[in-house]
């Protein structure tokens, strides 16, 4: 099975951004304001969400894309 992990796991959106951390380059900056991508800060600390739901505003990682997945199939079964 293959995860999609710009899919929300909140409310099954596909439209999603993907999350940029650190200091943003003037072109970030300018993919930000046209809603290419989401900004997270200059902080970083090894848990951070790396994708961002443009339809609820939910964030997440890829570890929580598994799970999320992962419960789905059980409850499948």
């Amino acid at each position: 099975m293959a995860i999609n992990y710009k899919k929300c796991p909140n409310c099954g959106s596909t439209n999603v951004l993907g999350i940029l951390y650190g200091m943003p380059t003037h072109e970030a900056f300018l993919k930000a304001e046209a809603g290419e991508i989401k900004l997270g800060g200059c902080c970083i600390t090894g848990s951070d969400p790396e994708y961002y739901c443009k339809d609820c505003e939910h964030e997440w990682n890829k570890q929580q894309a598994i799970d999320y997945e992962y419960n789905q199939m059980w409850r499948l079964l």
